[in-house]
């Protein structure tokens, strides 16, 4: 095979990996992004909501093709009185958003091939990294790993940790009855999903995401659960498409970076731990993994030290809020549906989206401990 020679090779066409892909492209990299699936599109489950903060970093205009409505959010305590947050967000067709990612990496000159699968990365004698996929040979200065929870690039480089994921399943049903079709709805609760939480994103008047995220627990099982609990509004409803996959929850991982390499969305554990969103932040990692990637082959050094400046540039804010995130869902586990129902009671729509992105905790931990019962299960441990 002929060996082809890149400044920068991308590994999955994710958001991360394209975002990656355009940033050391924008920063004169030659750049090459490899994508094993037939198409750039959502092939991962995802409840495909996200902030309109989300489109500004990624540099993206929120089109009609790819936003699908304007949303705001409900968050339900296990005894269904919620908190409504009226800032609002957007339900997107993921696909659409994920294709304007490729349009912006293909204008910055990377190249883009799909159906071509990573088999083996590896470090060179000469420092280069070699790549083997399952058409061709390339080598290049530094590997950017954006390949998913099971990645290639980890596994290739001798990287085992891998974030604690939550088995999250997900149907597209058509034919629903909502009662607000402009609400994005999270429900809290044991009973409801241990240990995590389930939603509803409408699509359409008749048509919505419906899914699950749980553990210790059979997610199906409770997802089905959570389908008959809420009765009238999807008794007609029919499952149009039904998918699982894990969501990587437990921060990132110690060392995402080696010489020749940079972990980042899913692979790395870019993932915000309390809602297991991951757009805005694995975009975040992206830009700014491209950005270090392309002054590393541009330097000729291509070593883990160099390439280290990933951490001063991206752990402070997106590392600490990711840090924060997980450090209030692991207050959040022990708490029981009846201190849930409490919270729900105390904190302000603000507090929750701030506790939820892992903003501001000690500011809240601080308000609630003028609740007694919750002093002691959330206020002094979210402070510690």
């Amino acid at each position: 095979m002929t060996t082809y020679r890149y400044d920068v090779i991308v590994v999955g066409g994710g958001p991360a990996g394209l975002a990656a892909a355009r940033s050391a492209a924008e920063h004169g990299a030659d750049v090459l992004l490899l994508e094993r699936y037939p198409a750039i599109m959502a092939w991962k489950p995802c409840g495909e909501a996200t902030s309109k903060a989300t489109f500004e970093t990624a540099g993206v205009k929120p089109r009609p093709y790819i936003v699908v409505r304007e949303a705001y959010a409900r968050v339900y305590a296990p005894n269904f009185k919620y908190v409504e947050i009226k800032e609002r967000g957007y339900n997107i067709n993921k696909t659409m958003f994920l294709q304007a990612l490729a349009e912006k990496a293909a204008e910055a000159g990377a190249k883009i091939k799909v159906r071509e699968e990573v088999e083996d990365v590896a470090r060179k004698p000469d420092g280069l990294m070699e790549v083997k996929t399952s058409r061709e040979y390339y080598v290049g200065s530094v590997v950017i790993g954006a390949d998913g929870y099971n990645s290639t690039v980890a596994k290739s480089l001798g990287i085992k940790e891998r974030s604690e994921p939550i088995p999250t399943v997900q149907y597209l049903m058509a034919n629903v009855d909502l009662e607000d079709h402009d609400a994005v709805r999270f429900y809290l609760g044991r009973e409801i999903a241990p240990r995590g939480y389930a939603w509803i994103f409408p699509k359409s008047e008749r048509m919505a995401e419906v899914g699950i995220g749980t553990r210790g627990v059979p997610a199906k099982r409770y997802l089905d659960r959570f389908v008959g609990i809420l009765g009238e509004e999807l008794k007609g409803a029919q499952v149009i498409d039904y998918r699982g996959a894990p969501v990587p929850i437990g921060g990132m991982i110690r060392r995402n970076i080696v010489d020749g390499a940079i972990l980042v969305g899913d692979a790395a554990g870019t993932v915000i731990p309390f809602t297991g969103a991951g757009i805005h932040s694995s975009i975040a990692a992206g830009l700014t993994a491209g950005e270090v990637a392309a002054g590393a082959a541009e330097d000729g050094d291509n070593g883990e030290r160099r390439l280290r400046e990933f951490d001063s540039m991206y752990r402070d804010p997106w590392g600490k809020r990711i840090s924060d995130s997980l450090r209030a869902m692991r207050v959040f586990e022990d708490l029981n549906d009846e201190d849930l129902n409490a919270l729900a009671e105390i904190l302000s729509p603000n507090d929750v989206v701030n506790l939820a992105n892992g903003i501001n905790v000690r500011s809240i931990a601080l308000k609630l401990l003028q609740h007694p019962v919750l002093t002691v299960k959330f206020a002094r441990r979210l402070l510690s």
